[in-house]
């Protein structure tokens, strides 16, 4: 199964919408192929996904307002999941890894998604910046040196020759992007690391008595103090292939 990289983009931040697409995408996976459900109801559909009445009647105004379904039938009585792929896969992200146990594991899955992306966007203009300033045989450094300068002039970068460095992906920004608390960023990246589609390495340092100072992110270990630094994630193989559809055309 696909879904269209725009579509995670305009949800970022947003978690009825993330709520809502989650919920199109588990009736999805449950119709099959046709993506239709004939003289569709509230309790046809509850039937087939183990998804509460209060919850469809919730979210389904919100999925016929983006499109991702519609009513056909001479009258309206099919429901029809649209307009979540596109034809063109270099458009799309492969979601085959959700986990579709349920509507709760669509959901979890799809949030665990979106903080991902980001790892995947970093390890991608790291690559980039690797082929511009230091290219292997085969590689395209042409087109890596055109999308450095593209990235320049976006603000990405502040040079063409700006040396990548790896910050980590702070809980921070993972809660800005899922529009959820840094607790509940937390528990989204141990929900993808559980599901082997990352790792993560931490990065802390002991803190000098002479050098002290608290931005929040401490702790204390055998009589010393360590200033604790965003983790670093390392996508799995076919996580950073699923996710990487589109972003290795130049």
């Amino acid at each position: 199964m696909q879904i269209r990289r725009k579509i995670m983009n305009e949800i970022k931040g947003q978690p009825r919408l993330q709520k809502a697409l989650a919920f199109a995408i588990f009736l999805k996976f449950k119709l099959g192929r046709s993506s239709l459900m004939r003289n569709y109801s509230t309790n046809k559909i509850h039937t087939l996904t183990g998804i509460s009445a209060t919850t469809i009647n919730k979210y389904l105004p919100v999925l016929i307002e983006n499109g991702w379904v519609r009513f056909d039938g001479k009258n309206q009585q099919h429901l029809i999941v649209c307009k979540l792929a596109s034809h063109a896969d270099n458009r799309n992200i492969c979601i085959d890894k959700f986990c579709y146990d349920s509507y709760k594991d669509v959901y979890r899955s799809l949030r665990a998604f979106l903080a991902l992306i980001i790892q995947s966007h970093k390890d991608f203009i790291k690559r980039t910046i690797q082929i511009a300033t230091n290219p292997k045989r085969g590689q395209n450094f042409k087109a890596a040196r055109k999308l450095v300068k593209r990235l320049v002039r976006q603000g990405v970068l502040k040079s063409v020759y700006d040396a990548y460095k790896e910050l980590g992906l702070s809980l921070k920004r993972i809660a800005k992007e899922t529009g959820n608390c840094v607790r509940t960023a937390q528990n989204i990246m141990n929900y993808a690391i559980s599901k082997n589609w990352c790792s993560k390495q931490h990065h802390y340092e002991k803190v000098e008595s002479t050098n002290f100072y608290y931005d929040g992110y401490m702790f204390y270990k055998n009589g010393n103090l360590y200033n604790v630094f965003a983790n670093t994630y390392e996508l799995s193989k076919p996580v950073a292939l699923n996710l990487s559809l589109g972003n290795n055309r130049w």
